[in-house]
């Protein structure tokens, strides 16, 4: 007879990780829409351009926004993808606890998902390192 082990891995860091990931996306995802959608087209009548800027204002705030959205998507996108591969390779949770934990903690320069989602992403990945698997005794087999 052949017993199945499964193998564990950790499913509510994992989890907390995946969510705070996606919100980042989301949010970063809205943000990139508002840059080249919304804040073009606006009336900036009272903002002073600075010195030597020979753009328009809206652009100038567009390519702010955006940037910072761009940079906070590719880390939430990060966070994702190691939450997924937390999954998929437990054997390796501890690399991608640490990538979560840190592209988590970057996310907060790209507003990180309304602040909910770097800290789910940080709770995710604090906890990720923090586990250990679960030692269980093997019982004796029948016969």
């Amino acid at each position: 007879m052949s017993s199945k082990t499964a193998v564990e891995y950790p499913n509510i860091p994992s989890i907390l990780a995946l969510v705070g990931g996606a919100l980042i996306v989301l949010v970063d995802i809205f943000l990139l829409t508002v840059s080249i959608v919304i804040l073009p087209h606006l009336n900036y009548t009272n903002f002073q351009t600075p010195r030597g800027y020979v753009g328009s204002p809206g652009a100038l705030a567009a390519g702010f926004v955006g940037a910072i959205a761009v940079f906070g998507l590719i880390c939430g996108i990060i966070v994702t993808m190691s939450a997924v591969l937390m999954r998929l390779k437990p054997g390796q949770r501890q690399t991608w606890g640490i990538l979560v934990l840190v592209f988590s903690i970057l996310g907060f320069f790209g507003f990180g998902g309304f602040i909910v989602g770097s800290v789910l992403g940080i709770v995710g990945g604090i906890l990720t390192l923090r586990w250990k698997p679960v030692a269980t005794a093997d019982p004796a087999p029948r016969q």
